[in-house]
């Protein structure tokens, strides 16, 4: 489970920001936060959802960005010799534009122990990377990464912890040290921490092909796992779609011969055929036959609700992290607040799964659904520097504050400054 993280020189982040999972001491609403007891025997409280609002180019998605980029660059090694994508610093200072920029997760990681992760790059190299771990409630080194000595040479070194023999491994000056533990170094320890990674999952509901690459991922998962199939038909009907559900099928397959396919072409973007099920009717009763329908003929509403949904209840049923920009595209404010609503559910996320998500749905603002520690407001300055910060950081701020009125209202920031209309082309004119 993710409990904070920092980022610097990252996109419009220029400062350091600090983003945080980790519950306050508010016992208010104890559904919305879990209780863990680390190896060490001491005891962390951490959210099950996170909420980031802000007017647009505030800086919400940057911060979606960066888990993306820094869980990528973990688990898919960038080729020798070439630039580091992820690297992407903050363009409007002279300062910053060829500076290093820092990530830095602190995370619970297998077996309940909590881990420090902290990477230092350029667009060329990584300059540093240490991992740090909590056994006994004391810092202990992982791993620690060192700079080449030899001139112009693109390897660097890495020294495992004490616990681990104080082994060095090479590894290249573009690539990150705990990438090597996938597959290069098998070692128990780091290779279980480099699977934690690709447990995570970063969405970005608004992007077209994301959206159909997630969307082709639900469909082989779907395929495979007959259980998630049932449980994502149940929810496309507790949705109240008008559908009976859905059927999928491989391509390679029979063709389902149904008595629309002649008249509809499928464009298949993936290798199975989905359908949607509706009933057909005769003078408005139901017959009781079938009408299936091309799932890329639904409503967007309902294709995104597929997509997403699939990837809600895998999160749910297997743990891990699900980081998703503008949730709301798409979807209707109930829908989003469902999603909420079993992230927070203690029957239908026994394994402590995490939701952290940007929005414009006002709906979401509900001091009956969400704690205050749960809502994050980004915010930029006329720089265009960005800032992120938490609704219990503002003073007069409880409980029972009411959320969405409050920030309608201007008190929490993350609203962008509008003129009067009547304005909008002064400038225009002037020139």
């Amino acid at each position: 489970m993710i409990i904070d993280f920092k980022i610097r020189n990252y996109r419009s982040f220029k400062d350091e920001v600090f983003f945080s999972m980790e519950a306050e001491a508010s016992k208010q609403k104890p559904q919305n936060f879990t209780e863990i007891n680390l190896v060490n025997e001491s005891q962390l409280r951490l959210l099950k959802i996170a909420v980031a609002f802000g007017s647009n180019a505030s800086g919400k998605s940057n911060l979606i960005r960066a888990f993306y980029h820094l869980i990528n660059f973990i688990v898919r090694k960038p080729q020798v010799n070439t630039k580091i994508s992820m690297y992407d610093p903050f363009l409007f200072d002279t300062n910053t534009l060829n500076a290093d920029a820092e990530f830095e997760l602190n995370f619970i990681g297998p077996d309940n122990i909590r881990y420090t992760y902290k990477v230092v790059y350029n667009g060329d190299s990584v300059k540093s990377e240490n991992l740090n771990y909590f056994p006994n409630g004391k810092s202990a080194n992982v791993f620690a990464r060192k700079s080449s000595i030899v001139e112009n040479s693109n390897i660097d070194i890495g020294v495992l912890g004490p616990q681990l023999g104080k082994k060095e491994i090479r590894v290249f000056s573009n690539q990150l040290l705990l990438s090597k533990f996938g597959d290069d170094e098998p070692i128990e320890q780091l290779t279980n921490l480099f699977l934690y990674f690709k447990r995570f999952e970063v969405i970005n509901a608004a992007n077209f092909s994301h959206k159909s690459y997630i969307k082709n991922q639900v469909d082989i998962v779907t395929n495979d796992n007959k259980g998630l199939f049932t449980k994502l038909n149940a929810l496309i009907r507790f949705a109240d779609t008008k559908l009976k559900g859905f059927i999928i099928h491989n391509s390679k397959d029979q063709k389902i011969l149904d008595r629309n396919e002649v008249r509809i072409n499928e464009k298949i973007l993936s290798p199975f055929m989905l359908y949607g099920l509706h009933s057909i009717y005769t003078n408005l009763e139901d017959t009781g036959e079938i009408f299936n329908l091309p799932f890329d003929s639904e409503s967007t509403g309902t294709q995104v609700l597929y997509s997403i949904g699939g990837k809600v209840l895998l999160t749910l049923e297997t743990g891990g992290s699900l980081i998703i920009d503008e949730l709301d595209t798409s979807l209707h404010p109930f829908l989003t607040r469902m999603i909420v609503l079993m992230f927070q559910s203690e029957k239908l996320n026994p394994l402590k799964a995490q939701l952290i998500f940007t929005t414009h749905d006002m709906t979401l603002l509900d001091r009956d659904l969400v704690r205050r520690d749960q809502v994050w407001i980004t915010e930029k300055n006329e720089m265009g520097i960005s800032e992120i910060f938490s609704l219990q950081q503002f003073d007069g701020v409880r409980e029972e504050t009411p959320f969405d009125k409050w920030y309608l209202a201007g008190k929490f920031g993350g609203l962008p400054e509008l003129k009067s209309v009547d304005s909008i082309f002064d400038d225009a004119s002037a020139e």
